[in-house]
């Protein structure tokens, strides 16, 4: 595990994520840590996982779940299962925004706790953002498919969330980044 500190900057960061690069600008004066994990392996999918932190109620989570094998790519069946996966945890999600997120199809929830539900300071926003990095129409239907999964997930405010939504890139390889052998 990677833990990086970052003081209160509007530069980009800029961070590998297994075998894909990912960056962004927070956007914020708030002083934050950026953690990148160990890949969760599974026999489906390995999942590259990145957390921003600010204290104990406020963060971001990317991760990006690269499937083995091609897996249905329909928006419309994520946003229902992150909605749910949401309410289950005690969140009172709003209607679901279509945004467009690193110039792909996306989505965007966001709601506020039941009462009573969570230990969020009251009126804490809880945002979820999802889109496919490869989704392609099938030959097998009207269907999309893809292999790469990209879930953001944030308690900062609203306009920090937007902020990183509207500024994340995730490409394969880490070439921009890495230094070249001589």
């Amino acid at each position: 595990m990677l833990m990086l500190s970052s003081a209160a900057s509007a530069a980009p960061e800029m961070h590998p994520l297994g075998p894909y690069t990912v960056s962004f600008n927070m956007n914020t004066d708030m002083s934050y840590q950026i953690q990148t994990q160990d890949p969760a392996v599974y026999p489906f999918a390995t999942i590259y996982p990145l957390v921003i932190t600010t204290d104990n109620t406020t963060g971001a989570s990317i991760s990006i779940t690269q499937y083995n094998n091609l897996t249905p790519s329909i928006l419309g069946v994520n946003e229902e299962i992150a909605a749910l996966r949401m309410a289950l945890r005690g969140i009172n999600v709003t209607a679901p925004e279509e945004i467009a997120i690193d110039n792909m199809n996306g989505f965007l929830l966001s709601g506020m706790p039941f009462v009573g539900m969570s230990n969020a300071p009251s009126g804490s926003m809880f945002y979820q953002a999802q889109y496919w990095l490869d989704s392609k129409d099938c030959e097998c239907g009207p269907v999309s498919v893809g292999t790469v999964l990209v879930n953001i997930a944030s308690t900062y405010p609203q306009d920090v969330t937007e902020g990183l939504l509207s500024s994340i890139h995730v490409s394969a390889g880490q070439e921009s980044i890495m230094p070249s052998a001589a």
